[in-house]
């Protein structure tokens, strides 16, 4: 009786552990049978063991693939990948990774015979090597078709040394284009007519996540379709911003996704099929909610900065304090002739020093304090310092991005090492020849940049670098740029607590007129960023806008490491979860070029704001030739797969 009870008891505990969780995912794949574990809801060893058991002997076609009609399916793995069918042959809309190749018999299909992508994204276009071996034709909108080629297959890549960390390679290639390319067959214009089969699929141009992007309309079982790619995610949401910044500082994907989103809703749509979440049935309503969403974004950011009266020359604000409109110095002046320079770009050379010391009676430059590690404001640091003898101090924030820029990316890469002598922290009052001065977080252009505020001659003065501007119509406004890695959760609205509470008469930018400002303009500008926060994160696919936001939660550290053939090396995928819930997720490693990476997977939990690294041991062959190799991982994160989003780069000497 004693071991019946105990037998029963044991089958309850499988039947709880099997009923818990979602019984057709599968933690050891992180694609579209990867598993989702609620928030605040651990999952032990034991539960975790049965669930793989369960799934991987449970794999079936109605769980690899949704049947949408038909001879239409939806696979999801690191994009939606659509399968339209005729007969046992069939063609892809995008091709997310490989995995779906090895489940396409499950769907009845022998072959696929096109794969048609929307745009030239990785997490569209990293299964496309192995689908051509298999004698795949891979299509994309013409504008977008030298991102798939030439067709290459091998690493390590002939980069310039001096290459942008972020991706953006000179002559090389652009942000999130494939790194091996699979080769075009076929470039399609716009209005063009695709025949395969039965099917009359229909080009349209839809520019808004990339400047190329392209959509599909085909009638499919008495429907009519729409293969929308990353234009629109269900609920009227983008997945995210950083794409559509085609340009610095700029946003016209916007712009240009508002007539996308127009275009394709004058086409009687019956159905939208996007890249990511989930199918719209609706999508009249949800463009529509998704328009005004845009619509209001762009309302916030059309303010015009009010630029220079003078683009070279020096402008002395007040006696002792100097606007320095040919370089993004600004320069603070004591009465004994000492200074003070609060960035240093190289264009702060010697001789226009020279210059300044001529006009202004300045005997030599004491100090150097950097706003943030761009270039323009940090590369003639070393060189300044040396001839003049200053001290170099940092905000504890910066520093080692300025001593070791190459363990991280950015959109403006400075290959200089800059060691600071003083260590400065956010809230630091000092004084300096009889000046006050306190530092502010202020990291609206990029999370490492400070403003600092200054009383000299008796008014306050802020200088805040870049990203914070007086409008032509005289509101103070910032304008971003999601890859110079900023918080959607802080940018806008510490940079304008930071301005309110510094309490400046004059403000002093880097690239534009200083200006005066008063109440009500700090008033303004701190009810203009609460309102765009929230106007952003609306916009932003739920429950995690931050990741559409900034494209850094995910990083390889050190991003760039030096080995030779033979070492071992180490480098960590630092992942944060900027929520406010535990999020589960695991991710792959991955590498172009002749490496072996010991870990193939790993699993991790965060906590709401923790940032935790995994450190990935990396053979590099003996074989591997001299350049750069690179490295990169798909990134399941709460449920959400991020294909091949972080890169390092090992270089091999």
């Amino acid at each position: 009786m004693k071991t019946y009870r105990i037998t029963l008891f044991f089958l309850f505990i499988l039947f709880v552990s099997f009923t818990r969780y979602d019984m057709n995912t599968d933690p050891g794949n992180i694609y579209g049978n990867a598993t989702v574990i609620p928030s605040g809801n651990p999952v032990t060893l034991f539960h975790r063991t049965v669930k793989k058991r369960y799934a991987k002997k449970n794999q079936t076609a109605e769980k690899n693939f949704k049947l949408i009609s038909k001879n239409l399916y939806k696979y999801k793995d690191a994009c939606n990948v659509y399968l339209l069918k005729s007969g046992s042959a069939g063609i892809l809309i995008d091709a997310g990774s490989e995995v779906l190749t090895e489940h396409l018999d499950e769907a009845g299909v022998e072959k696929i015979e096109w794969v048609l992508h929307t745009h030239y994204h990785r997490d569209q276009c990293t299964g496309d090597l192995k689908l051509k071996k298999s004698g795949s034709k891979v299509a994309i909108g013409e504008s977008e078709a030298d991102f798939l080629q030439p067709a290459e297959d091998k690493a390590p890549f002939r980069i310039p040394d001096n290459f942008l960390l972020n991706g953006e390679f000179p002559g090389w290639g652009r942000r999130m284009a494939p790194f091996l390319k699979p080769g075009v067959d076929r470039k399609f214009a716009e209005g063009e007519i695709f025949h395969w089969k039965q099917y009359a699929i229909k080009v349209i141009n839809t520019p808004g996540h990339t400047k190329g992007s392209v959509s599909y309309v085909v009638d499919v079982d008495g429907q009519r379709i729409c293969f929308s790619g990353d234009l629109i995610m269900s609920g009227g949401h983008i997945r995210d911003l950083y794409s559509m910044q085609w340009i610095y500082l700029g946003n016209p994907g916007i712009d240009s996704s508002i007539l996308s989103l127009n275009r394709i809703k004058t086409l009687s749509i019956d159905k939208l099929l996007p890249s990511h979440g989930e199918i719209i049935p609706d999508p009249c309503n949800e463009i529509e909610m998704l328009t005004i969403r845009l619509k209001k974004f762009q309302e916030s950011f059309n303010s015009k900065r009010s630029g220079r009266w003078n683009w070279s020359g020096f402008v002395q604000v007040s006696p002792h304090v100097i606007q320095d409109c040919g370089t993004t110095s600004q320069i603070i002046i004591s009465n004994t002739g000492e200074a003070l320079l609060f960035d240093c770009g190289k264009e702060m050379t010697t001789e226009r020093l020279a210059e300044a010391k001529r006009k202004f009676g300045i005997k030599k430059v004491s100090v150097i304090i950097p706003s943030h590690w761009h270039y323009d404001h940090v590369d003639g640091i070393p060189a300044m310092a040396e001839a003049e003898g200053a001290d170099i101090w940092v905000w504890e924030g910066l520093a080692e991005h300025l001593e070791h820029p190459g363990r991280f990316g950015t959109t403006c890469w400075t290959g200089k090492s800059i060691k600071p002598d003083r260590i400065l922290s956010v809230g630091e009052e000092f004084q300096w020849e009889g000046y006050s001065f306190k530092v502010f977080h202020h990291p609206v252009h990029m999370e490492e940049q400070i403003g600092l505020r200054a009383k000299v001659d008796g008014i306050s003065f802020y200088m805040i670098a870049d990203g914070t501007y007086l409008s032509k119509d005289g509101k103070v406004r910032c304008s971003i740029h999601c890859y110079n890695g900023i918080s959607l959760s802080s940018g806008l609205l510490k940079t304008a607590q930071s301005f309110y509470d510094a309490d400046p008469y004059i403000c002093l930018p880097a690239h534009s007129n200083c200006f005066a400002t008063h109440q009500d303009d700090k008033n303004e500008f701190l009810n203009w960023a609460i309102e765009t926060t929230d106007i952003i994160t609306a916009l932003l696919s739920p429950p995690h806008p931050e990741l559409g936001f900034n494209p850094y939660w995910v990083t390889f550290y050190p991003a760039r490491v030096y080995a030779k053939p033979g070492d071992e090396v180490q480098i960590s995928l630092r992942i944060k979860n900027p929520g406010k819930r535990m999020v589960y997720g695991m991710f792959r490693p991955k590498n172009y070029g002749n490496l072996a990476i010991q870990e193939k997977s790993v699993e991790y939990t965060l906590q709401p704001g923790e940032q935790r690294d995994f450190p990935l041991k990396i053979k590099v062959e003996r074989s591997a030739q001299t350049g750069v190799h690179i490295i990169t991982a798909d990134v399941q994160f709460d449920g959400e797969v991020y294909a091949e989003l972080p890169q390092g780069y090992i270089q091999v000497n």
